[in-house]
């Protein structure tokens, strides 16, 4: 259904079931869903958590795509690190004093 005037998301509203509409207000927004991602590639998240995005999944197939391209770009460069930049590869290591610098500032976040 395509989304124009006030009416059609009046008329939207009422065409989506209870069951999609408590979805909508218990999962994590488009927005979380993304950072969650992210985070999920770096770290174990709470099973609560794991629960509400595959919840999310079944209500947008967007976030489901976003997840595939994720993991497919990870993969990629895990592949085939000579095609990223030789910058990136030939960059010299960030100093210890620099190091403690970015955890304290994390911590601090």
């Amino acid at each position: 259904m395509q989304l124009g005037p006030k009416q059609d998301v009046e008329r939207l509203k009422l065409s989506i079931s209870p069951l999609v509409g408590w979805l909508i207000r218990v999962t994590p927004t488009c927005q979380e869903m993304t950072r969650l991602l992210s985070d999920a590639m770096d770290r174990p998240l709470p099973w609560r958590t794991r629960v509400l995005m595959r919840l999310h999944f079944l209500i947008c197939k967007w976030c489901e795509r976003y997840k595939h391209q994720l993991r497919f770009l990870r993969q990629a460069v895990r592949r085939h690190p000579e095609q990223v930049s030789p910058e990136v590869t030939d960059a010299p290591a960030l100093s210890s004093e620099a190091k403690d610098r970015l955890k304290r500032t994390l911590r601090e976040r």
